[in-house]
């Protein structure tokens, strides 16, 4: 596994040779993301971890769920969040799954199976790729734990959350995804998305996972909002 992490990492060092990257939220050359935007992260506190409740999942296990996220969803985290997802900065999800790595250990999460939350088959044709399996397949080498996407799929399209309040979000994605209890049951899942905003998808995703009988779900996103207050007014506007 630390083999094929450090081949991962030289892969796409290398490609930073070959094609010079651009800074994703200012465009200063040679950069992923430059030094002076990287300041401007305002990234999570290990003690902001938010914790568990009967809100976020459906199921009657939803006490095994854990979330937290890596960085305040803003400015410049939010540009790299959208070229991520639609400018085809592939390299970003590389890029950022140390810090995501180094958040999960502060933590203290120990977890079997890393799984990106999966985009509907549409969804995945239209962009050519999952933003979250670029963040969690570089995570998932960092800690050493086994990468299993197919363990998770999304049984329906769903409309974009782009515009939806936070409960209609919910009602959205409820019953969206399908777990599969030979690969879940019992273990400990690391749950891993680009950003939330109002955590309806991975409760939804949470939910399914732990229907199918896992023991633990933890949840990490590369953005969220640790001022939950702010939310209702930046939902309409999230990428």
């Amino acid at each position: 596994m630390q083999i094929t992490g450090l081949l991962y990492k030289g892969f796409w060092s290398a490609l930073d040779w070959i094609y010079p990257p651009e800074c994703a939220a200012c465009g200063e050359p040679g950069y992923r993301v430059c030094p002076e935007c990287l300041q401007k992260i305002q990234f999570t506190e290990h003690t902001t971890k938010s914790k568990s409740d009967r809100s976020f999942c459906d199921n009657q296990n939803c006490g095994s769920v854990e979330r937290v996220f890596l960085a305040e969803y803003e400015g410049v985290i939010r540009e790299c969040i959208h070229a991520l997802k639609y400018d085809h900065n592939l390299s970003l999800g590389e890029f950022f799954s140390p810090w995501m790595g180094d958040l999960v250990k502060a933590m203290n999460w120990v977890a079997d199976l890393v799984v990106p939350v999966p985009l509907s088959d549409e969804r995945v044709r239209m962009r050519g790729y999952n933003q979250s399996e670029l963040l969690a397949r570089p995570l998932a080498l960092q800690l050493g734990v086994r990468y299993l996407p197919i363990c998770v799929s999304r049984i329906r399209n769903t409309p974009s959350q782009v515009g939806l309040s936070a409960s209609e979000r919910r009602t959205n994605v409820a019953g969206a995804f399908r777990a599969i209890p030979e690969l879940v049951k019992g273990k400990r899942i690391l749950l891993v998305d680009d950003v939330s905003t109002t955590d309806a998808t991975l409760a939804a995703c949470s939910d399914a996972v732990l229907s199918a009988g896992a023991g633990m779900v933890y949840c990490i996103t590369l953005a969220g909002f640790a001022n939950r207050n702010l939310i209702s007014s930046e939902v309409k506007h999230q990428v």
